[in-house]
């Protein structure tokens, strides 16, 4: 719109216009006219305001001569601008304040209230309004929540007032429909009639109102709104500068909801979501930062022990809880400077001053806590592996990665509480360790392993009753490797699955032979190492197994030590059970050597115990020996349970043996470990 340029003859009272864009002349009314006339005639020359048809004008009268007047029409949005220049500077240093807040990244929803305050504050003297208020919507638009309002008469800040669609269906549905609810008499207008008179009273009388909606990208996100105690005609200026400032508050939660998003990507990128602890990303930041200053440092490598099988025995959720507590134990034992990560599914990662490591111990053992899950107390314990930097590595991560090398090095010794420090000799091990665990996959795709057998005899006839059928690696090079050289290192890589699944084949096809050959009444006993014991597909395979020889389960024994009681006493009995219901003997190998001996005897449905030949190795020269592989024979005759005393090597330990009640005995005695073709020919000798 332009301003109208219009001359009067106030003798002739005519009007003509000189510019008239808008067609003034005709929208003047007559009774507009004589008001103008009026004014001029009592010489009240100052300017003024008309409304004509829907726009509000400002009239300036200048002079030209005694009965000639000229008369400027200049809508008052355009008179707005042209007078705003303190309200743009207001505008503009809000603005101003509001980017540089949120280029800071300091905005966030902890600290926005104090930016409303003043928000608020600014939009009042812009728009000259006694009540300002910031409303936002919930997700489904069916409630409007005060986040600030502020009374121009008392200076108070007030929130969290709750308007809500149920009650206010008109207001609601109008103020989405607008850019702008303009409302000049709340008593008159329909939009509002749901909040009159009660909510307009009860704020202390508003006349009229002028809403804005909060436009965010996702659609209307609430409504700034401007109340007046008194009656005012909202012009388009006030309607063009609320629309602005209720942009400038969109943009304000635009930035808040980005930034929060930008940190929620950033948490998922950092933070470990099951612990809140820090992720190994983090870990390796935040350790490589802080040794740019503390120049030196310790880390520690942990791994809840067992807790694949504590997790299989509570429950997933449960095992999660386990993983939770662990943490909290952690985060409460390493503050900072400390820094604390969860780096795997039970692997935990610890940096520590040198000075701080001295209390590495006492702070780990609150780990042994009980922790409380499901309304029983569980006991977790932990293996640990330490490094120090720089002489372990020259970054966070080499000295991490030393640190696990130590535990796993102390892991080949113990299956639990392991405590290892790293040294540089552990990395050749680990390389020669590597380079035999590659052999052991050639070898067993190769097919270099072998079963030897070691009869088993009757005290009372000599014969043979059965064998023990002992692994070795007929490697390449090596010539024959004992399974005590490549056992642990199976058992720890996993090796050790199909390393056993081959052992149980064999002994299959081996007592399959004896059977089509007529020769039935032998049994063979393989070992089972803790890890194979435990594992699910143990059962599964063995079932196999029997699906595909016409062998009898009795004629296997699987033999385990005493250890495996250790790994999880729950699991082991009911693995036990499920054996023994198939029809396979259980037979405790090295039976005497661990504490948990007699718990087998007490709790675990076994067939056989082997006396290890620790035992036998002096009965001949030291009594108590003697008395005590006599009192294990007697006690396992009274609970029914067969006993082989292995390690004879003399025909006077098996004179002694004979004399104290064993039945059956194997050992170098009678013959060594043999090839199959071997152990033909010596049943046959």
């Amino acid at each position: 719109m332009n301003t109208e340029i219009l001359f009067v003859n106030t003798h002739l009272s005519t009007f003509t216009s000189l510019t008239d864009n808008s067609n003034i002349e005709k929208l003047l009314s007559q009774e507009l006219k004589k008001t103008i006339i009026h004014k001029i005639s009592m010489n009240k020359l100052h300017n003024f305001e008309i409304s004509i048809g829907d726009t509000t004008y400002e009239i300036s009268i200048n002079k030209s001569t005694e009965q000639q007047f000229v008369i400027l029409l200049t809508p008052l949005i355009q008179r707005s601008f042209e007078h705003s220049i303190e309200l743009e500077t207001s505008l503009r240093e809000q603005q101003t304040k509001l980017f540089e807040l949120a280029k800071s990244r300091k905005i966030s929803k902890a600290t926005l209230q104090e930016t409303l305050e003043s928000l608020c504050k600014t939009i009042s003297h812009l728009i000259d309004c006694e009540r300002i208020s910031i409303w936002l919507f919930d997700e489904d638009h069916t409630k409007l929540t005060a986040q600030n309002i502020f009374d121009k008469r008392t200076d108070v800040h007030t929130r969290d007032e709750m308007l809500v669609f149920s009650e206010y269906p008109l207001y609601f549905n109008s103020v989405k429909g607008k850019r702008a609810l303009a409302i000049h008499d709340v008593s008159q207008d329909s939009r509002v009639k749901e909040l009159y008179p009660d909510y307009f009273s009860s704020v202390g009388g508003v006349r009229s109102m002028l809403d804005a909606p909060i436009m965010m990208s996702s659609g209307i996100g609430g409504v700034l709104c401007c109340e007046s105690l008194k009656s005012r005609i909202w012009n388009e200026l006030d309607q063009i500068l609320v629309g602005t400032l209720a942009d400038m508050v969109a943009f304000l939660y635009e930035r808040i909801s980005r930034l929060e998003a930008e940190d929620r990507v950033r948490e998922l990128a950092f933070i470990d979501q099951l612990t809140g602890l820090n992720n190994q990303h983090a870990f390796y930041e935040q350790t490589t930062e802080q040794l740019t200053t503390e120049k030196e440092g310790i880390f520690v490598y942990l791994q809840l022990d067992q807790f694949a099988a504590v997790q299989d025995a509570l429950g997933f959720g449960y095992g999660e809880e386990v993983l939770k507590q662990s943490a909290d134990m952690l985060k409460s034992s390493f503050q900072k400077p400390s820094i604390v990560a969860r780096i795997g599914f039970d692997h935990f990662a610890i940096f520590l001053s040198t000075e701080d490591s001295i209390n590495l111990k006492a702070n780990l053992k609150k780990l042994k806590k009980p922790m409380f899950i499901d309304n029983q107390e569980v006991y977790m314990t932990y293996s640990y592996g330490t490094s120090k930097y720089p002489e372990n590595g020259e970054s966070a991560k080499e000295c991490l990665q030393s640190a696990q090398i130590a535990l796993n090095d102390g892991r080949k010794y113990l299956s639990r509480d392991v405590h290892a420090t790293f040294t540089p000799e552990m990395i050749e091990i680990r390389k020669s360790d590597l380079q035999v665990e590659m052999n052991l996959r050639k070898g067993l795709d190769f097919e270099e392993f072998v079963l030897l057998y070691q009869p088993q005899i009757t005290c009372v006839t000599g014969k043979a009753v059965g064998f023990e059928a002992l692994i070795r690696w007929r490697h390449p090079e090596k010539g024959l490797v004992s399974p005590v050289e490549f056992i642990p290192l199976a058992e720890s890589t996993g090796l050790i699955l199909p390393i056993g699944e081959w052992v149980i084949c064999q002994a299959f096809k081996q007592l399959q032979q004896w059977k089509d050959s007529g020769n039935d009444e032998f049994t063979i006993s393989i070992n089972i190492s803790p890890r194979h014991f435990l594992s699910e597909k143990l059962v599964e395979f063995l079932l196999e197994c029997l699906s595909s020889h016409s062998v009898s389960a009795d004629r296997l024994r699987i033999e385990i030590t005493e250890s495996v009681a250790m790994e999880d006493y729950a699991v082991v009995k009911k693995r036990i059970e499920v054996l023994n219901q198939l029809g396979f003997g259980i037979s405790i190998d090295d039976f005497g050597t661990g504490f948990s001996a007699f718990v087998y005897l007490q709790h675990f449905e076994v067939h056989e115990i082997k006396i290890d030949r620790k035992f036998i190795q002096d009965i001949e020269h030291n009594p108590k020996s003697l008395g005590i592989v006599k009192s294990i024979i007697d006690l396992a005759d009274s609970l029914n349970i067969h006993v082989i005393c292995e390690g004879i090597e003399t025909e006077s330990q098996l004179s002694l043996l004979r004399k104290i009640g064993c039945k059956t005995v194997q050992g170098f005695y009678f013959a060594k470990p043999l090839p199959i073709e071997e152990t033909l020919y010596w049943l046959q000798k």
